[in-house]
């Protein structure tokens, strides 16, 4: 182990529920939802780089609490 320890965040992109050729990022920690796009995005590339951002910003905040 190199003493670097595992955020329990995960990410989750998928069709917007209003425009399915559309998509949405969530960031969860279990089923709780922690962070979500405010707006869709045109493509599951786009949600998804948005999303990691997201992701790495709840993670270090994590860490930095810990």
């Amino acid at each position: 182990m190199n003493g670097t320890l595992q955020h329990p965040f995960t990410l989750a992109v998928m069709p917007c529920s209003k425009d399915p050729s559309r998509f949405e990022w969530e960031v969860r920690e279990r089923t709780h939802v922690l962070r979500r796009s405010m707006y869709s995005l045109a493509s599951e590339k786009e949600a998804r780089a948005q999303g990691e951002v997201a992701l790495q910003e709840a993670a270090e905040m994590w860490r930095d609490s810990r």
